[in-house]
């Protein structure tokens, strides 16, 4: 999809600056910046996805809770105060 939204874009550009009317140059332009911007987004999102650890690798609540229970173990018993 990302590579369909570049190709969009090219293709606003050139019908923005082939364009004899403004009208028509206008809405190239705007074309070709809308798509531009779509597949910029496409791209960094492909990106992030192909870096990203897969949902299979993350904890499960039971590895959280033995994680915390072991976070909270108690403190040894402190000594009486001496008088």
């Amino acid at each position: 999809m990302r590579w369909i939204f570049l190709l969009l874009a090219v293709l606003g550009f050139a019908l923005g600056f082939s364009a004899k009317a403004p009208g028509l140059m206008g809405a190239g332009l705007l074309l070709g910046f809308v798509f531009l911007i779509g597949a910029f987004f496409a791209f960094a999102a492909a990106r992030v996805a192909e870096t990203s650890r897969p949902d299979s690798t993350l904890l499960t609540d039971k590895d959280i809770s033995a994680l915390r229970a072991s976070m909270r173990k108690p403190a040894p018993p402190s000594p009486p105060p001496s008088s």
